[in-house]
């Protein structure tokens, strides 16, 4: 076979850190990771998202059902103050409180990873803030941030 060919059909991946060095042979040992493309590292970050969220919803369920709990037995005389500290709130609000730093870590990665993919199919700065609500100026820091300027 055409080396040119093969090389074209084989995963391309990074060679001694230098972004995009395509290495035709597997006898590389720099060899570090595959290339993804803007629009499969979009994909990954909008997996992680959702996974993310699916996270919270879970915690949200279940500090819910310490809720529910705690007013059962606060209906039954116990009152609503001693039964929600008898609950642990800490746990619960720590609980919350990660998972939706989680999200909106997740929610930035994906935005990232976007504005990546997006620039690169020639999307204009304008569009994309226009797109996700936001104006033009922190359309513009995020185009920096995925383009690694930042």
């Amino acid at each position: 076979m055409d080396p040119a060919v093969d090389m074209l059909a084989a995963p391309q991946v990074l060679r001694g850190g230098s972004p995009g060095a395509r290495v035709a042979d597997g006898n590389n040992a720099s060899v570090s990771s595959p290339v993804t493309s803007p629009e499969d590292e979009a994909a990954r970050c909008v997996e992680a998202l959702i996974e993310a969220m699916a996270e919270a919803r879970r915690a949200f369920q279940v500090t819910e059902a310490e809720l529910r709990r705690s007013l059962k037995k606060a209906k039954k005389g116990s009152g609503v103050s001693a039964a929600i500290i008898a609950a642990n709130p800490a746990e619960s609000r720590q609980r919350i409180n990660d998972a939706l730093v989680t999200v909106e870590e997740r929610r930035h990665d994906t935005r990232r990873a976007v504005f990546a993919a997006a620039l690169e199919e020639g999307t204009s700065i304008g569009s994309l803030g226009r797109a996700w609500g936001f104006s033009r100026q922190l359309a513009a820091r995020y185009a920096k941030e995925a383009r690694g300027e930042v």
